[in-house]
């Protein structure tokens, strides 16, 4: 009985920190740039989605993000406004002006585009995640960098560089549970609508499976 409960125990542990144990896996195995490669692959994961379901991609702006990370906007309302077409990136800004110089009917372009309310949730929540993913990039990489210029200034001890480090771990938990909870509630509305409308909820599955792989090899990566 002892020994049952410490195995499940052990792999309740396992489970739990997966994803630091895949990171580990990562950091030992690749060198830099493989990580790179990866995390330019994963970013495309999400890109393509994006594509497929005519999500526009655009730069978030630095003031976007400032308020982004101090919770004054928030992930949906940026979302919103992008499909709306508040904030086009260039290259929809481009079709745009190219349908309009060509004569082409707005109404009648939106008529052939008309989607169901589901669908236009599912682009919501897809846009999202997009929107979710700058964010937390840019939270993560001010943590970091606040690090680092701490860490490069003055003299400092061998036990002052390690506290350094050691010193983010509380914010950089608390904010990989608060990123984790919102993507989890993503994927959970989107897996629902997607078995509302279409054949599957692959789109859901790649989309959590996309998110814990872009954190391990994120953390691999600061490991190194």
């Amino acid at each position: 009985g002892v020994v049952g409960a410490l195995v499940i125990a052990g792999g309740a542990v396992t489970a739990w920190q997966w994803n630091n144990i895949t990171a580990a896996r990562y950091g030992l195995t690749m060198d830099r740039d493989t990580i790179d490669q990866r995390l330019q692959e994963n970013a495309k994961a999400l890109d393509d989605a994006m594509d497929k379901y005519n999500v526009p991609k655009y730069e978030i702006t630095e003031d976007e993000l400032s308020q982004l990370t101090d919770g004054t906007l928030d992930a949906q309302d940026v979302a919103k406004k992008l499909l709306e077409g508040q904030a086009p990136s260039g290259e929809a800004e481009e079709k745009r002006e190219t349908a309009s110089s060509s004569g082409t009917s707005a109404s009648g372009s939106a008529a052939k585009e008309e989607l169901s309310a589901e669908e236009k949730e599912i682009q919501e929540l897809i846009a999202t995640m997009y929107v979710l993913r700058s964010t937390y990039v840019g939270k993560l990489e001010a943590v970091v960098q606040s690090a680092i210029d701490e860490y490069a200034s003055g003299d400092m001890t061998p036990e002052r560089r390690t506290e350094v480090v050691y010193e983010r771990f509380d914010e950089l938990q608390a904010m990989e549970k608060e990123c984790d909870e919102k993507v989890a509630s993503v994927v959970s509305r989107l897996r629902e609508l997607l078995q509302k409308t279409g054949p599957d909820d692959t789109l859901a599955t790649q989309g959590e499976a996309t998110y814990q792989q872009a954190k391990s090899l994120k953390k691999a990566a600061y490991i190194q």
